[in-house]
């Protein structure tokens, strides 16, 4: 589909617009909308300014003080009219002409003002949209399209949530407080994706406001200080309210003081991060850690010459110089003179009585059975 750009003197549009998230942002985007148009132009237009030409004839209607009783039946206060030819009076009479080109000109600043805001709107569509709504099949891309027609399209498009859009909701009333956000910036971010809920007919209640700001919390420690206090001022689930966290929060939070616990922690990730940095540094590769051994070596050897012999002179010479634990060798019939067992614990001969008698078990030198054990001699 090829997109047709409209070409306009102005790039200025209404903020937010609706080139992202259309439908999370539509709310602001049409209270934006409408709240320039009801100004626009009230000078000349007593009710309403300009909304008149981008509402529907049932949203027109439907404005306060628009539609009054006159003996039982409904009767609807008329738009401005822009279409109605006006005729100059012909007997040049001062007063008529007068009034007369005072409607032409307020007519002018009128017609301006809906060509203003019309582009203005358009500036604020998605490529597709202008693709959608423009004339394709003539050359006046988005000439024709009217102010009315242009709410009619986003109000059918953008006014209704879809799953993803909840899905979405959900995942930043979830998302942890960031280091730069202010409190008063958390706290309005989330009122207005309930806000946004509440619009498609899923109204939070004050627990899941709650629970979602202190959830946002839980990984700053000035918030959880702040959240702490609302819950020993509110101890009663029922009693607690979204504003009333946000009050607290914001007026208690910043007294908050780093405690001696947050230091160590803050300094355990410290020698954390610098052990990480110093792992990252160790050679690959054989040559490299070659090298570095030897650099090393050739280190601890000017260490010794500076601090003479009295350094290498350490523990480890000292321990050789101790005198070797003996303990004197075992006997076993079996395996002769050993360190390991005597021949009564000798598994061998334990687990053959046919051949090893209860003598044999009970040796303790070559001579005994009697007969003795030629096959093995003291070594010891």
């Amino acid at each position: 589909m090829t997109t047709i750009i409209p070409i306009t003197s102005s790039t200025l549009g209404f903020e937010p617009n609706l080139k992202v998230t259309p439908r999370l942002v539509y709310r602001l985007f049409r209270a934006s909308v409408i709240a320039e148009l009801s100004e626009s132009c009230s000078e000349i237009i007593d009710q309403y300014g300009l909304l008149f030409f981008m509402l529907s004839d049932d949203q027109w209607a439907a404005l306060p003080g628009i539609t009054t009783l006159d003996g039982g039946n409904d009767v609807i206060a008329p738009g401005y009219d822009i279409i109605a030819p006006l005729v100059q009076p012909a007997n040049n009479n001062a007063l008529a002409l007068e009034l007369y080109k005072n409607q032409r000109d307020e007519r002018k600043v009128v017609k301006k003002a809906i060509k203003d805001v019309t582009r203005k709107f358009v500036n604020s569509l998605p490529a597709d949209d202008i693709s959608i709504l423009s004339d394709r099949e003539g050359m006046f891309g988005m000439m024709n399209v009217t102010l009315q027609q242009l709410f009619a399209h986003t109000e059918q498009k953008y006014a209704t949530l879809n799953q993803a859009d909840f899905d979405h909701i959900f995942e930043e009333l979830q998302k942890p407080k960031s280091p730069s956000q202010d409190y008063t910036a958390l706290a309005e971010k989330h009122r207005g994706l309930h806000l946004l809920l509440a619009a498609a007919h899923q109204v939070s209640t004050e627990y899941s406001k709650t629970k979602y700001f202190m959830q946002a919390l839980k990984e700053d420690p000035a918030g959880i200080y702040a959240t702490e206090i609302y819950v020993r001022a509110y101890p009663a689930i029922p009693d607690r309210t979204f504003d009333d966290l946000v009050d607290i929060t914001i007026v208690h939070a910043p007294n908050y003081v780093a405690t001696t616990a947050s230091l160590g922690y803050n300094n355990a990730m410290m020698a954390s991060h610098t052990a990480s940095a110093n792992a990252a540094a160790i050679p690959t590769d054989e040559a490299s850690l070659a090298a570095l051994i030897s650099l090393h070596q050739k280190n601890l050897s000017a260490m010794r010459r500076k601090n003479g012999n009295a350094s290498t002179a350490g523990p480890r010479n000292q321990r050789s110089q101790q005198t070797p634990t003996t303990t004197a060798p075992k006997y076993c019939h079996k395996h002769g003179y050993q360190h390991s067992h005597l021949g009564s614990a000798c598994l061998v001969m334990l687990n053959n009585p046919q051949q090893f008698t209860a003598q044999h078990l009970t040796a303790t030198d070559p001579s005994m059975p009697p007969g003795g054990n030629t096959a093995v001699a003291k070594k010891f």
